[in-house]
């Protein structure tokens, strides 16, 4: 998959678990940052979204959560988790 296609699956997800929670719905768009603009949101919802995501994709990274920067713990824009696992599945 394109990045384009993971941020739109990701974008996707992220919704329907927005819903899902009753959450006021917000705009999510490639460059939110989900850990840190998504009030619903948070460590242990990235660490279950990351096994969904694994499943959708076909793929199973190292990574606890897709959702942050696995070195400096930054929290990343949905772009930035795109790519990266664009780059995984690439490999």
């Amino acid at each position: 998959m394109t990045p384009s296609e993971i941020e739109t699956l990701i974008v996707e997800t992220l919704r329907n678990l927005q819903q899902a929670t009753g959450e006021t719905p917000c705009e999510i768009s490639a460059q939110v940052v989900p850990l840190s603009e998504l009030g619903f949101f948070d460590s242990l919802l990235a660490i279950e979204t990351t096994l969904v995501l694994e499943e959708r994709l076909g793929g199973s990274w190292d990574d606890e959560s897709v959702f942050s920067d696995k070195e400096t713990a930054q929290p990343l824009t949905i772009a930035e988790i795109a790519a990266r696992l664009a780059a995984k599945q690439a490999a």
